[in-house]
C-alpha cells in the first residue's frame, strides 16, 4: 500500500512541476546571468571584448512566448579607458522545441544604453541595442532552470549625432543564466 501512495505522490507532483516551467502561460520568473561577449566584426580599430552582468523579469504569456525585460550593466574593454555601460531591454523568448527537462528557445528585442564614456571610441555616450540569441533552458529544481544561450549584441546611436560619430560594437559571445519560475 505505501507503493501504491508513493508512485501516485510522484504522479500528482509531475504536473506540478511542469506549471512552474518558464514558457508555461501564466508564469513569472526572474533570471539573473553574466556574459562575456567579442566583437566580431565592423572592427573600430580595435577588437573591444565585453562582459555583464544581468537581471531580468520574464513573464510567460503564451505555452511557447514569454517576454522579459532585462537590466544591463557591462565593462567595455577599449583601447582608452574602458566603459561602464548600463542598459535595458525588453525581450521576447520563443520556445522552439521541448523535451522532457530541456527547453529550445531563439529570443530577441531592442533596448537602449548610456556609458560613463563614449562607447565605442569616437561613439555616444547614449546608444540603442539591440540583441538576439539562442540557447536552451536545463530544468535543475521544481521551479529552478540553467540557461546556457549564444547572443548577439548590437550597440550604436543610429547616426543620432552624424555619421562621423556612429561607430558601432557588434559582438557575439556566451551566456549564463539562471531562471526562477514563479
Amino acid at each position: 500500500m505505501g507503493a501504491l501512495v508513493l508512485v501516485i505522490s510522484a504522479a500528482i507532483a509531475t504536473p506540478a512541476a511542469q506549471e512552474r516551467a518558464p514558457f508555461k502561460r501564466g508564469t513569472v520568473g526572474i533570471e539573473f546571468g553574466s556574459a562575456g561577449l567579442v566583437e566580431i566584426w565592423n572592427l573600430n580599430g580595435h577588437r573591444e571584448p565585453m562582459l555583464e552582468g544581468n537581471a531580468a523579469f520574464w513573464g510567460a504569456i503564451h505555452d511557447r512566448v514569454a517576454i522579459g525585460v532585462e537590466f544591463q550593466h557591462g565593462y567595455v574593454f577599449q583601447h582608452t579607458p574602458g566603459a561602464l555601460v548600463q542598459g535595458i531591454s525588453p525581450l521576447l523568448r520563443w520556445k522552439m522545441a521541448d523535451r522532457p527537462t530541456w527547453d529550445w528557445f531563439l529570443e530577441a528585442g531592442p533596448g537602449v544604453s548610456w556609458s560613463d564614456l563614449s562607447t565605442p571610441p569616437r561613439g555616444t555616450k547614449f546608444n540603442y541595442l539591440f540583441q538576439a540569441g539562442a540557447g536552451v533552458m536545463k530544468q535543475m529544481s521544481r521551479s529552478q532552470h540553467l540557461v546556457l544561450a549564444y547572443r548577439f549584441l548590437h550597440l550604436s546611436n543610429n547616426h543620432r549625432e552624424g555619421r562621423e560619430h556612429n561607430p558601432d560594437l557588434e559582438m557575439m559571445g556566451i551566456y549564463v543564466g539562471w531562471n526562477f519560475s514563479f
